[in-house]
């Protein structure tokens, strides 16, 4: 007679247990609530369910990690709106507006009779690069990037870089602020 992982059951009926006066071929019935080897596993519709539940949740979790391409494209959209309030700035004032612009970050100076003083206006205070943003800089002339009273300004090239990805912010001769992603 063959013993299975649950007992000795000839009957096939239920489990072999040993009864509560010791006796050890006692067989329970199996509608006595007693769970049978069938009955331990998980059907393949609830295999399958859990299956899309993890999915969306590892979908989830992939929808709000943070991409360095927006991130750095964050970061030049702002660059451009600042160069733009500089450039309007220029015109409003009456005075010329300089940007100085290195690897770390960038910064905004108004030229008046005491020379080149730094705007302390909030919208145009320095600002430092985003971490692992790098800008490499080509203005026209080898000087530094300034509106002048009408708007006109030093052409520039500005290559912002993140990882392996770049975008480019250009300042025309009119002053015209542009933002090309490569």
């Amino acid at each position: 007679m063959p013993i299975s992982a649950i007992g000795n059951n000839p009957a096939g009926s239920g489990r072999a247990l040993v009864s509560p006066h010791g006796d050890a071929g006692f067989v329970a019935p199996r509608d006595a609530g007693f769970v049978g080897p069938r009955d331990a596993g998980f059907t393949l519709v609830e295999l399958m369910v859990v299956m899309v539940i993890i999915g969306l949740m590892a979908a989830a979790v992939v929808g709000t990690l943070p991409d360095s391409r927006s991130r750095l494209r964050d970061e030049s959209e702002s660059f451009a709106a600042r160069l733009v309030a500089a450039r309007d700035l220029s015109i409003v004032t009456g005075h010329d507006i300089g940007v100085s612009i290195d690897a770390q970050g960038y910064g905004f100076s108004s030229r008046n009779r005491n020379g080149w003083q730094p705007i302390d206006a909030k919208a145009l205070a320095p600002h430092q690069w985003s971490a692992g943003v790098s800008a490499l800089t080509a203005v026209e002339g080898g000087a530094a990037l300034v509106f002048d009273t009408t708007g006109i300004a030093t052409p520039a090239q500005i290559a912002l870089r993140q990882g392996d990805a770049d975008v480019l912010v250009s300042v025309d001769s009119a002053g015209v602020v542009r933002i090309d992603a490569r």
